[in-house]
């Protein structure tokens, strides 16, 4: 037996108007059993991060390709975004903004160690143009009126030289610069995706 909602008649079951005042009877929906909802699966920072590291540190520190500081900054947002973008693919249900920034600076710190080694590299190779050079590099600094520390650093930068303390310089160089910009590239590509789902919902 099920009940009129209007008038409260008792109504046989296969009753589709009340009796009484002809109101329609709402079947009753079942109730669908509410279990605990599953948790978003756990992101995999390591991959993401290995990818554009070393997207960004190869691109950025090879002179022919990263064509200046321009260029540098614009592999090295990009090589963020593919950090973002991977972390995505992990969960297509979306990721957050602090998981972006942080998939960009990790995707950073590769990118510094991997920079590092390349600019090394091309150092040791070019020492004997380094060492040509240091005596126009000495008077123009001069000219501008540089002295102390900054220019000893600048000369210990542009010697060819290959020791703890440039390695540690220009990997600490890397990694402040990598980590904000791939970090900024990261949040920018979660950005621009989230932009254009909404969009194509809107259509």
């Amino acid at each position: 037996m099920t009940q009129c909602k209007q008038c409260g008649v008792n109504l046989p079951e296969e009753a589709k108007y009340c009796l009484q005042c002809g109101t329609p009877v709402q079947p009753e929906e079942p109730v669908q059993p509410t279990g605990p909802v599953a948790p978003p699966p756990e992101l995999d920072f390591v991959q993401p991060a290995l990818t554009g590291g070393m997207f960004l540190g190869l691109l950025s520190s090879i002179p022919i390709i990263s064509a200046g500081n321009l260029l540098c900054c614009m592999w090295v947002l990009l090589g963020g975004g593919i950090a973002a973008i991977m972390l995505l693919r992990q969960r297509p249900s979306g990721i957050t903004n602090g998981d972006a920034a942080f998939g960009g600076v990790l995707s950073g710190l590769f990118g510094a160690i991997v920079a590092t080694v390349v600019q090394m590299s091309f150092r040791a190779i070019a020492a004997r143009f380094f060492e040509s050079q240091q005596q126009q590099l000495e008077d123009m600094l001069k000219q501008i009126g540089a002295e102390g520390p900054m220019r000893d650093w600048t000369l210990r930068a542009f010697s060819g030289e290959i020791s703890v303390a440039t390695i540690l310089f220009t990997f600490f160089t890397n990694l402040i610069a990598f980590a904000l910009f791939a970090m900024i590239g990261g949040i920018l590509a979660i950005a621009i995706i989230n932009k254009r789902k909404a969009a194509a919902v809107k259509r």
